[in-house]
C-alpha cells in the first residue's frame, strides 16, 4: 500500500494523463449516481466526450449508464441542464455567459477545447463579395444568440462596417444550409462542420474565419476576430449534490481531454469520432486543426469569456456590470487533478 501510495504522488507530479489513468478506477464505488446524460453535437469538441464513452473511461468512473443526447438548439440543451435532463454540455462560451448573468445557476467547470479558427463566414460564390463590404449585399444565417453573432460583430468592427445594416436571418444551421442552397439567403456564419459542407456541397466560398481574411484587400491577413472556445458546464445544485461525481466527471474528461490532445493518436481517436458520428474520415482530419484540447484555466479564458460579455452588454443582451468569470467558474476538480491546468482559480465553491 505504501509502494502504491508513492506511486501514484509520483504520478501526480508527472503529468495529468497518468494520474486519469491511474485515478479513475478508484472513483468507481465512490460516485452518487452511476448515471449521466450528456449532450453532443455533430462537431469536433465532443471528441472527448465520445473517446471517453467509447474506451469504458465512464464506467471505469463509476458512471455505468451514460447517454448522449442532441438538441436542435443551444437554448433547448440549456434548458435540460437546468431539468436535470442533462448533467454535462460543453457549448460554445456565450450561452453560459449570457446565462450566469441572468441570474441561471449554472458552472463552468474547464475549457475543453479552444477554437478561434472554427467559425467561418461562407458565402455563396455568385454572391459577390470579394471585400468586407460587400456583406451589406447579403443576408447571412447564423443562430443570433450564439458565438457566431459575436464573430460578426467583431468582423463588423474590424472592418469599420455598420453591424446593423448586415442582414441576418435566425437559423438553425440544416435551416441555413437549405436557405442558402435556395439562395433565400447568401452566406453561412456557423461552425464546422457546416462551413466545410457549404464549400463541398455548395461550392461556397470562405471569406472570414475567426483568425484570417480570404477578403480580396488582405488575402491571408491573420485577424483574430473571435473568443470562441467550448466549455464543460454543470447546474450548480447538481455539482453541489454529487461531489465525488463531479470530480470523477472531471477526472474522465480530462483523461479524454489529453489523450485526444497527442498527436500520436490522432488517427485512432478520429477514427473512433468518425465511426461513432458516421461522417467521412477525411473531413475531421481536415478540421481537427481548428481546435486546441485545454482545459487551462488562464489568462486567455479569462480574457475570451470577458470579451463574450463584453459583446453581450453591447446588445443588450445583459444588464447592470458583467461579472467576473471566476465568479461562476469551478477550478478544485481539475486542480485536484494536475494543479498545473489552474493559473487563475475560479472563485465558485459548491
Amino acid at each position: 500500500m505504501k509502494n502504491l501510495t508513492a506511486l501514484l504522488k509520483t504520478t501526480i507530479a508527472a503529468g495529468m494523463l497518468a494520474v486519469a489513468a491511474l485515478g479513475a478506477p478508484a472513483i468507481a464505488q465512490e460516485v452518487e449516481t452511476d448515471t449521466l446524460s450528456i449532450s453532443i453535437g455533430p462537431d469536433l469538441p465532443f471528441l472527448v466526450h465520445i473517446v471517453a464513452k467509447e474506451k469504458g473511461w465512464f464506467a471505469e468512473a463509476g458512471f455505468k449508464n451514460v447517454e448522449f443526447k442532441t438538441f436542435a438548439s443551444g437554448n433547448l440543451a440549456g434548458e435540460a441542464l437546468l431539468a436535470d435532463q442533462i448533467q454535462l454540455w460543453t457549448p460554445g462560451n456565450l450561452p453560459p455567459v449570457s446565462m450566469a448573468h441572468n441570474g441561471i445557476p449554472v458552472v463552468i467547470l474547464g475549457t475543453n477545447a479552444v477554437s478561434h479558427g472554427l467559425e467561418k463566414i461562407v458565402v455563396r460564390k455568385d454572391a459577390g463579395v470579394e471585400n468586407a463590404e460587400d456583406l451589406y449585399k447579403t443576408k447571412l444565417g447564423l443562430l443570433v444568440s450564439s458565438t457566431s453573432g459575436a464573430l460578426l460583430a467583431n468582423v463588423a468592427k474590424h472592418y469599420g462596417l455598420d453591424a446593423a445594416k448586415i442582414q441576418t436571418v435566425n437559423l438553425t444551421p440544416p435551416e441555413a444550409m437549405a436557405a442558402m442552397a435556395n439562395n433565400e439567403i447568401q452566406g453561412i456564419v456557423f461552425w464546422e462542420p457546416f462551413p466545410y459542407r457549404a464549400v463541398k456541397e455548395q461550392d461556397g466560398k470562405i471569406v472570414h474565419t475567426g483568425t484570417k481574411s480570404f477578403f480580396a484587400k488582405n488575402n491571408g491577413e491573420e485577424v483574430p476576430v473571435s473568443n470562441n472556445r467550448t466549455v464543460w458546464v454543470a447546474s450548480q445544485d447538481w455539482v453541489r449534490e454529487n461531489p465525488k461525481a463531479t470530480s470523477a466527471l472531471v477526472r474522465t474528461l480530462l483523461k479524454a481531454q489529453a489523450y485526444v490532445a497527442d498527436p500520436a493518436n490522432r488517427d485512432e481517436v478520429l477514427k473512433i469520432y468518425s465511426d461513432f458520428q458516421k461522417q467521412p474520415l477525411e473531413m475531421n482530419q481536415a478540421l481537427i486543426s481548428d481546435y486546441t484540447f485545454t482545459p487551462k484555466a488562464d489568462q486567455a479564458y479569462v480574457d475570451d469569456m470577458a470579451a463574450i460579455a463584453s459583446y453581450l452588454k453591447a446588445t443588450n443582451r445583459i444588464q447592470g456590470d458583467a461579472q467576473d468569470v471566476l465568479t461562476y467558474t469551478y477550478t478544485e476538480p481539475m486542480k485536484a487533478v494536475d494543479p498545473s491546468l489552474v493559473d487563475i482559480e475560479g472563485q465558485w465553491k459548491p
